[in-house]
């Protein structure tokens, strides 16, 4: 009879006593090293970067730098993965002349949310295109919206949907 009562005891407190050294120590959590005001400044700068390094650039390399793998635009109506982008780019690069105009690029962000290390952001997105003397020749606009997934290497672009405003 005491086999009975003592074996189970003796196995529940093994038990118990395998759980507490396997558990996690108690203590605070480790805070971010970032504020999300931080983080969507890091978001903000990575859509500016992107309009300036690969929309307004040549340099296929760009395009892994700022954006994930699986990265898609939908730019009106129209479907664009990492080749499509780098294919571009490319075409760019041969047509490229030396009088060619300059892409200027300029955002309002007008909305952002944030979860963990996803933010959700809508902006205006405004490019001119000037001359070598430094006159706008032509503008256009876009209303857009982009995910970013904050990755150890920094913030990398998602998905990318855009629209473009009537002249």
């Amino acid at each position: 009879m005491l086999k009975k009562i003592l074996l189970p005891a003796i196995l529940l407190a093994a038990t118990c006593a395998c759980k507490n050294t396997t558990q996690p120590t108690s203590g605070p959590d480790p805070q971010p090293t970032t504020t999300p005001a931080q983080d969507q400044a890091a978001a903000q700068q990575l859509i500016q970067d992107i309009f300036d390094n690969v929309w307004s650039g040549t340099d296929t390399s760009y395009v892994s730098r700022y954006q994930t793998e699986d990265f898609v635009l939908l730019e009106h109506g129209e479907i664009w993965t990492n080749d499509t982008i780098r294919n571009y780019q490319l075409r760019k690069l041969a047509n490229a002349r030396p009088d060619q105009d300059r892409r200027l690029n300029s955002f309002d962000f007008f909305r952002a949310e944030q979860n963990g290390d996803e933010i959700w952001m809508a902006y205006h997105n405004r490019g001119h295109w000037v001359n070598t003397e430094g006159d706008t020749t032509f503008s256009m606009g876009w209303l857009e919206s982009a995910v970013a997934k904050r990755y150890e290497e920094g913030w990398k672009l998602r998905m990318m949907h855009s629209t473009r405003l009537p002249r």
